[in-house]
């Protein structure tokens, strides 16, 4: 295991990869030539990806089995990663697979993400966020105190359908091992990050002072460094916006949980911090409707970003009313969607206003 997390690039795959090693063969090997295993034609879709790697796991797992039973931990675990997926695909990533007490997760794969180490750190917060109200529920029915470690890798790995089995989608490599090695060391409710997932967030991530940590694995001790939060106008940007078009209700509520967390979050910048927060509210109020409330905060960034000669910021405020009138146009057709789709509506039909594309059916 390379002890950076690092992952150097590499060219798409058109061989064979073995579903047990991993080991490339050529495209007409019908056996591994590392390890002996019978290659499928499915191995054929596995290809090398750039992604970020989540490993969340329940601390403590065994003594909450022996504590709360076998159907009780059934319930809990259900729970956990019926929330945990919910999280994980909100911010475009992959469930990859239940490890018995908790998740390993993909940002990357199957479809490409440019920022996909942002996205794996904000699914983390969301995560955490997540299992702290799970955990309040499970204190009051059980008596037993449910926390999560998470562990962040970026780098090289090779996914697709791997392996003669109906296995389904995963992906392989020792990018995914230091993933589950920066898990094991991460504390109780915190978030631990690779060097290399560091790297791609630094600057959009409020990170803990590196740290040398000793891995499972691995001789020396490797670097590595916590999630404390996300304070910056990139990542912010990124997920509010995001949500806010969704418009959801849940969706609402998350974005002022993150405009919160940014709040909270400790940064030596704080002038640029309350420009941002300022914006993200506008965006949040005028998402709601609340016209006086965007109104109001509107003119709190004009005149912050004015005095302060902040002419970036002054740049973006004139489409913040444009933004927060798509977002509650977004809401109010998905919205009537789902009113087309209930009994007496059939006949009502949404009209977009972009150009229909014409197919060769169409009549002219």
């Amino acid at each position: 295991m390379n002890p950076s997390g690092d992952g150097d690039s590499g060219p798409t795959t058109t061989g064979l990869i073995c579903g047990s090693c991993g080991a490339e063969s050529s495209p007409t090997a019908k056996f591994c030539g590392e390890c002996g295993t019978r290659l499928t034609e499915a191995t054929r879709s596995a290809e090398y990806k750039q992604v970020s790697v989540l490993f969340a796991d329940v601390v403590h797992s065994m003594d909450i089995a022996a504590a709360v039973g076998p159907e009780p931990l059934r319930e809990i675990m259900s729970e956990l990663v019926n929330r945990s997926t919910a999280v994980v695909q909100r911010y475009g990533g992959t469930v990859d697979k239940f490890t018995g007490d908790g998740i390993m997760a993909v940002f990357g794969a199957p479809t490409a993400l440019e920022d996909h180490g942002q996205r794996a750190c904000l699914a983390s917060l969301g995560l955490q966020d997540e299992v702290k109200r799970l955990a309040v529920e499970v204190e009051r029915h059980h008596g037993v105190d449910l926390r999560l470690r998470i562990g962040l890798n970026s780098g090289q790995v090779i996914a697709g359908e791997i392996g003669s089995g109906a296995m389904g989608y995963t992906a392989i490599g020792e990018q995914v091992g230091m993933a589950q090695r920066m898990e094991s060391v991460a504390p109780p409710g915190g978030v631990m990050l690779s060097a290399s997932t560091a790297r791609l967030v630094e600057g959009a991530a409020v990170l803990g002072e590196p740290e040398m940590v000793h891995i499972k694995g691995v001789k020396d001790a490797v670097p590595a460094r916590q999630l404390l939060g996300m304070a910056s106008q990139p990542a912010t940007d990124m997920f509010v916006e995001t949500l806010l078009t969704r418009g959801g209700e849940a969706d609402l509520q998350e974005a002022q949980t993150a405009i919160e967390r940014l709040a909270a979050a400790p940064n030596h910048e704080m002038v640029d911090r309350e420009i941002l927060l300022l914006r993200a509210r506008a965006l949040l109020a005028g998402a709601r409707g609340d016209e006086a409330a965007h109104r109001d905060l509107l003119r709190q960034h004009r005149v912050m970003a004015t005095r302060l000669g902040r002419l970036g910021y002054m740049a973006t405020a004139d489409s913040w009313t444009l933004r927060a009138a798509a977002a509650g146009a977004s809401r109010l057709l998905a919205a009537s969607a789902r009113m087309s789709r209930k009994p007496g509506w059939n006949k009502f039909v949404l009209w977009s206003t972009a150009p229909k594309r014409r197919t060769k059916s169409d009549p002219t």
